[in-house]
């Protein structure tokens, strides 16, 4: 009889490397790898050490968070921090020789969640941090006598050209057409940095960014060079907060992509979206992630010789969209206001031209922002403030690429990979994401974000004066384009000299095209 799919016993006793820890999915993993029953016996974090902080550290503060609070604390003894980084340059991802001895000597799994994800990075910072890293990783793998399994996290835009909107994606690795990662690597180490971007500019012309090209070129790299290692490829789409494990709405902080809009929201200091309302959002819990990766390690394990993709996505069957989405993040915000200072009424409206969510975004959040910043500069509404808008405005040139187009991706292996779990076990590692009610999971992120970004805790005392303070800017919201208008009027009147009639007319046309901006 064929042996049956299981995360518990195929990580029993086992020995996991563990990389991308002290990130927002890596911590999940973590977390989830210390609750399983019996779980592994040990878990080796590679940790990069910062120049005042120290792996240890680093791990220690992780540990310290809300996320572990259902983590029994001798369970924690089995988690090892090691001093190391995917992305250096010496052999062995940077590891004192006796610890890459000792992973290569006990490891029975290595799951690779690190990643260098920025939209905005040059080619060779791409490509040394995401296809050098994982080919170094894949290395160490590939030396472990007792590897059971390997799971390489990548993304579900991996395989988005320009031009290919609307597209539905299949579980497998995708060619690129007469291009060799290992001599992209090669060419990064040997030529100056302008030089590398100019020899492979043609390929980064067809990619919407430099970290979907760099995981797509890390898939096919490990597709050739694989060798024997069980090999699983995990390809999430927009991760959001928890669903359910180890409770709803965990985010770790406002870095953890479309989790910061969020938290802005609440606070109303993002009041624009450049995003189609009816296009797909291709949202999935991190939870689900988690899931994914754990359910893919054992399947490696129990089918080494294939190689295995899977998209963690909702795009078919339970689809939401940006219209969605947003709209029930602003009433969230409204009907459970935050705590503290808000800027403005939450209120987010879609502009697909570019310039004018461009002049938006100037006019009503960076300009407010240097002003308060003037009045105010060692208030976290001064200088912060200023910072978030520029990364907001920063941000929108790559995110939109994606919010205002959609594709699909075919998921049918991934479901069949849940349904082939326990029942038992889908209990504490849900995966199916047609289940998930999405107006009620997408309140849950912004109460997470509440929690967790802004650090409130339950008060009735600063519940209703949040309310008072929403009210109130309820009333401003509304009220300003008037006063709007009647400020244009007096100035035209009084400083122009215009006619009264005149007057209205004029501050009526442009009252309404400032309301239609």
């Amino acid at each position: 009889m064929s042996e049956k799919l299981s995360i518990d016993i195929a990580l029993a006793h086992g020995c996991v490397l563990l990389t991308g820890a002290t990130g927002f999915v890596g911590g999940c993993v973590l977390e989830r790898l210390c609750r399983l029953q019996p779980g592994p016996r040990k878990i080796y974090v590679l940790v990069r050490k910062k120049p005042k902080e120290t792996a240890a550290k680093r791990v220690k503060k992780i540990l310290k968070s809300a996320l572990f609070s259902k983590v029994p604390r001798g369970k924690l003894d089995r988690i090892v921090p090691l001093e190391g980084d995917v992305a250096s340059l010496n052999s062995n991802l940077g590891l004192k020789p006796e610890d890459a001895d000792r992973l290569v000597a006990e490891c029975t799994h290595v799951i690779h969640v690190a990643a260098f994800i920025s939209f905005a990075a040059a080619l060779d910072h791409a490509v040394r941090s995401n296809l050098y890293g994982s080919r170094a990783v894949l290395e160490l793998a590939r030396t472990m006598p007792k590897l059971r399994a390997m799971v390489h996290v990548s993304t579900a835009y991996v395989n988005v050209l320009l031009g290919t909107e609307n597209t539905t994606f299949e579980e497998k690795i995708y060619p690129l057409d007469n291009v060799d990662p290992v001599e992209v690597l090669q060419s990064v180490n040997s030529l100056p940095a302008q030089e590398f971007e100019k020899k492979y500019a043609h390929l980064v012309a067809r990619f919407p960014n430099t970290y979907a090209l760099s995981k797509r070129l890390t898939e096919i790299m490990m597709e050739r060079e694989r060798a024997h290692v069980p090999l699983a490829i995990i390809r999430p789409s927009i991760i959001l907060s928890t669903w359910k494990e180890p409770f709803p709405g965990w985010v770790d902080n406002v870095n953890s992509g479309i989790l910061g809009f969020v938290a802005g929201v609440g606070k109303g200091i993002f009041i624009t979206n450049r995003a189609r309302a009816e296009k797909a959002m291709d949202a999935i819990p991190v939870d689900m992630v988690v899931s994914t990766i754990l359910a893919a390690a054992a399947k490696a394990q129990l089918e080494p010789t294939t190689l295995h993709v899977f998209h963690c996505t909702s795009s078919e069957g339970n689809r939401t969209n940006y219209g969605e989405f947003t709209r029930t993040v602003v009433e969230a915000a409204r009907q459970e206001p935050c705590h503290g200072a808000c800027l403005w009424y939450p209120n987010v409206r879609f502009r697909v031209n570019k310039w004018r969510n461009y002049f938006v975004i100037f006019v009503y959040q960076v300009i407010p922002a240097y002003v308060m910043n003037f009045f105010s500069p060692n208030s976290y509404g001064g200088s912060v403030l200023v910072d978030v808008q520029r990364k907001y405005m920063k941000g929108t040139k790559y995110t939109s690429y994606f919010s205002v187009r959609e594709w699909f991706f075919d998921n049918r292996k991934t479901k069949e990979l849940g349904e082939s779990l326990p029942v038992h076990e889908l209990m504490t590692h849900p995966m199916d994401s047609s289940v998930v009610d999405w107006p009620e999971y997408f309140r849950n992120c912004i109460r997470g974000a509440r929690k967790h970004i802004h650090g409130e805790r339950p008060s009735e005392k600063n519940d209703r004066y949040a309310k008072r303070q929403m009210q109130l800017l309820c009333f401003l919201h509304h009220m300003a384009p008037f006063v709007f208008m009647a400020v244009v009027f007096l100035g035209l009147v009084g400083i122009v000299g215009t006619s009264v009639s005149w007057a209205i007319i004029i501050a009526s046309i442009i009252t309404t095209i400032e309301v239609w901006i």
